[in-house]
């Protein structure tokens, strides 16, 4: 118990017991007195033992004492709780006063526009964001109309129906335009709040944020997508943008189960491939894109994504899919796709992942460049440069290389075989050149007709042929010579006069360790000797 409050009881439990113990006192003092006894202690004590009514009195000096106990008590109690209480008003009022600090820097320094308005939509204050969105200064508009100080002709009627609700008790959220003091218009986001106390209005919150900059980066941003919807839908390039989202989760899982090299295991199992390429959803496909596959929409495309791309393909296919699963973003092939009608098209195709989808390839854009013709052209110089024209075999150029690639090759035995076709002059003489050029491609096909794919064919000069054939040693290099000759006269035995034909034939083998260029040169003596023998043995005219 504090030391104060021991004092306070000891003094008036004292003083308690001084005034009880005045009452027995006097009344003894009385008795005595009465009695006339001597005034001392015995005559005090015979009076009390002869009157039992003193006792009672006597019982007020206790009586008085615990009564003075508990005032003291009381009273310490009412000083604590006053003290108490006063700090309590000190430490709230410290309080309330932080809480007004706190909300007047938070209003003072909001970047959003705070107005209060009395119950008559008056202005009763304004934060600086106020007086920066709106351009007025806060000491000079207090009092006055918020409507009619930032409302315009255009605007006033909207701004009235805005305050007719809010005084009316409801919160209003909007969005529109405000005049600044300037008389320029800003954008403002609109949130005002009715002040109730008791369900009694007493004012009204208003809160303006300049939201310029965003309706202006809203519009930049419409006006940019149309722009590159343009652009994607009239490039002339063909642009499809896919989601391979549900392809990544597959080949998480495959990774994942399998843990290998992804190229082995789709070159193992190819349908997967197929399944993946089936799974990509088409977002959306420009004109080009519709055009290039001859689909009528990108629905019918859609149906027929996992055949559009070529058998020849699916090695490709594969190499992207491993690329994109080692985190490649982007990825150019040459790839062989088919047309819904089934046209193949050499394509060359760039996808790129777009920028934040990375992580589960939903948004992949496809730039594909038709190179079909060039495609065609090259293949068609190509083989203009390796073969002749007028009969379809391979020419002098493509034979003399492939005959220096296999002599130092250690592929043996390999037979030459060399021919001359015997009655071209005469054939050109009688009947012209057109009769001749038929003659020479009759040869042609009767020898393609007597080989092998893997055979090369090959006309070297003008009537002059050459064979190469790899795995072929002397006996079946006659059986082969043979079957040529018979084709020969059988072609002779159903064919008029003027597209008879005559062929000389030679050949040689070259076995291990042998020159090709020897094997050759050899064939090509035999092919003559042949020849020379046919002369000898021809009838005279």
């Amino acid at each position: 118990m504090p030391v104060k409050k021991l004092n306070a009881m000891h003094k008036l439990t004292a003083a308690g017991v001084f005034f009880g113990s005045l009452f027995p006192f006097l009344a003894t003092a009385i008795e005595v007195s009465d009695h006339n006894y001597p005034f001392n202690l015995a005559s005090f004590l015979l009076v009390q033992r002869e009157n039992p009514l003193l006792w009672i009195i006597d019982s007020a000096v206790p009586i008085l004492g615990f009564f003075g106990f508990l005032v003291g008590q009381r009273q310490h109690q009412l000083v604590l709780q006053a003290e108490n209480l006063e700090e309590c008003i000190v430490d709230r009022s410290k309080e309330i006063l932080n809480q007004n600090l706190f909300y007047e820097a938070l209003v003072e320094n909001s970047p959003i526009a705070i107005v209060t308005l009395d119950p008559h939509h008056l202005i009763l204050s304004a934060n600086p964001a106020f007086e920066e969105i709106f351009g007025f200064k806060s000491n000079t508009i207090l009092g006055k109309n918020l409507d009619e100080l930032i409302s315009d002709r255009q605007t006033k009627q909207e701004a009235h129906t805005l305050t007719k609700d809010v005084l009316s008790g409801k919160t209003i959220r909007h969005t529109g335009k405000r005049r600044r003091a300037d008389g320029a218009l800003v954008d403002v986001e609109i949130l005002g709040k009715p002040i109730l106390i008791d369900d009694e209005l007493h004012g009204v919150l208003g809160l303006y944020r300049d939201i310029t900059d965003e309706i202006r980066a809203r519009e930049e941003l419409i006006a940019s997508e149309e722009r590159f919807r343009s652009l994607f839908e009239d490039s002339p390039v063909a642009l499809r943008l896919e989601d391979l989202s549900d392809m990544h989760q597959r080949v998480k899982v495959i990774q994942q189960t399998f843990g290998f090299n992804l190229s082995k295991y789709f070159q193992a199992q190819p349908d997967q491939v197929k399944k993946l390429l089936a799974s990509a959803r088409i977002i959306s496909a420009n004109h080009a894109t519709l055009s290039l596959f001859q689909a009528k929409n990108a629905g019918q495309l859609q149906d027929h994504i996992s055949l559009i791309l070529s058998e020849e393909s699916l090695k490709n296919a594969i190499e992207i899919i491993s690329a994109l699963a080692a985190g490649e973003t982007s990825i150019e092939q040459e790839l062989i796709y088919k047309t819904l009608s089934g046209k193949k098209k050499y394509i060359i195709t760039r996808l790129t992942i777009l920028p934040g989808y990375e992580s589960d390839w939903s948004r992949v854009l496809f730039s594909s460049m038709d190179i079909t013709d060039r495609k065609l052209a090259e293949e068609r110089m190509s083989y203009i440069s390796l073969h002749d024209m007028m009969t379809g075999l391979y020419n002098r150029v493509f034979f003399d290389e492939e005959l220096v690639r296999l002599d130092k090759s250690r592929m043996r035995p390999i037979t030459i075989v060399v021919s001359d076709m015997d009655n071209l002059k005469p054939i050109n003489d009688q009947f012209g050149h057109k009769a001749g050029d038929i003659a020479l491609q009759n040869i042609a096909n009767i020898l393609q007709n007597c080989f092998r794919e893997d055979d090369i064919v090959a006309r070297i000069g003008g009537d002059e042929f050459a064979i190469i054939l790899p795995n072929v040693g002397p006996e079946l290099a006659e059986l082969i010579i043979k079957r040529v000759n018979t084709s020969i006269q059988q072609h002779n035995a159903d064919c008029a006069d003027e597209e008879k034909l005559g062929l000389s034939l030679g050949y040689s083998t070259a076995g291990k360790e042998e020159s090709l260029l020897e094997a050759f040169k050899t064939a090509d003596g035999a092919m003559y000797s042949q020849k020379e023998q046919k002369k000898k043995n021809s009838p005279k005219s």
